[in-house]
């Protein structure tokens, strides 16, 4: 289950601090982008494990849910590195099914 923290005094869609997943915290070391969807914030944000987390927050159903994980420390090892744009790809992109069951993407 996914569960997220914000800033004291902001709206619930608004810079979250730190999160938790299945009973795991993580900081939120820095929001990298945010941008507005159908009804929807997305948050990209570096946590303290040093790790890339897209958070979704749907406003009409007031519930957050994590869309993606990327391990930056992985890309290197398997990525060139002539181009940044290649970089950006994750190599490892996971999905929560229900808040509950990660499945990876193929």
């Amino acid at each position: 289950m996914l569960r997220v923290k914000r800033d004291s005094g902001c709206k619930s869609n608004e810079k979250p601090t730190t999160f938790s997943l299945h009973d795991r915290d993580y900081e939120v070391k820095e929001v990298i982008d945010r941008w507005y969807g159908d009804g929807s914030v997305y948050f990209k944000v570096e946590a303290g494990d040093g790790n890339i987390y897209l958070l979704k927050y749907d406003e009409g159903q007031r519930k957050w849910d994590l869309v993606f994980y990327q391990n930056p420390r992985k890309l290197k090892n398997i990525l060139p590195s002539q181009s940044s744009e290649i970089q950006s790809f994750p190599q490892t992109v996971t999905r929560i099914v229900n808040s509950e069951r990660m499945t990876p993407f193929h």
